[in-house]
């Protein structure tokens, strides 16, 4: 991957939060406000100075299929996810099944992380499958991260 004429491309268009420092191995102090593509990429030609990598700044999704089209998935091998919401993570995999991509599928929530390998039409798709709901909410997510209206009751008692 990257070498010759391979290339990565890594897109977020998140900036890096001091909350990431603590799970996001390639993220520094320094890094801080930095976008979290940019810095990724810096971080790894710096491990590996071969390496051919480009980052773009741009949330996957139906709103960006102009940009990633059906010649850009033509000219990739394989899909890695590092996705932070479960319909970027739906979308990649609709897309890796449709083009017979292979998918590394991989997300935490709360403290319960997950990979799963894809391989289009030979195991499960990501889509395929769906967590049972949580039973209680993970205080990570209370404290750092509420996103939902039961998080703000939940943290009120």
């Amino acid at each position: 991957v990257g070498h010759n004429n391979g290339m990565l491309t890594v897109t977020d268009m998140d900036t890096i939060e001091r909350s990431n420092l603590n799970r996001q191995f390639l993220f520094r102090n320094e890094d801080v406000t930095k976008l979290k593509s940019d810095t990724a990429c810096k971080a790894v030609k710096v491990m590996n100075p071969d390496i051919n990598m480009t980052s773009h700044q741009n949330r996957v999704g139906p709103e960006t299929e102009k940009i990633y089209t059906d010649s850009f998935f033509a000219n990739i091998h394989g899909v890695a996810n590092a996705l932070d919401n479960v319909d970027a993570r739906s979308y990649m995999d609709r897309r890796c099944v449709y083009y017979k991509l292979p998918l590394l599928e991989s997300g935490t929530l709360g403290t319960k992380g997950n990979v799963q390998v894809v391989l289009p039409h030979i195991t499960e798709s990501y889509s395929s499958s769906q967590d049972p709901p949580e039973k209680t909410i993970p205080m990570c997510t209370l404290k750092n991260f509420p996103n939902a209206i039961e998080h703000t009751i939940q943290w009120a008692r």
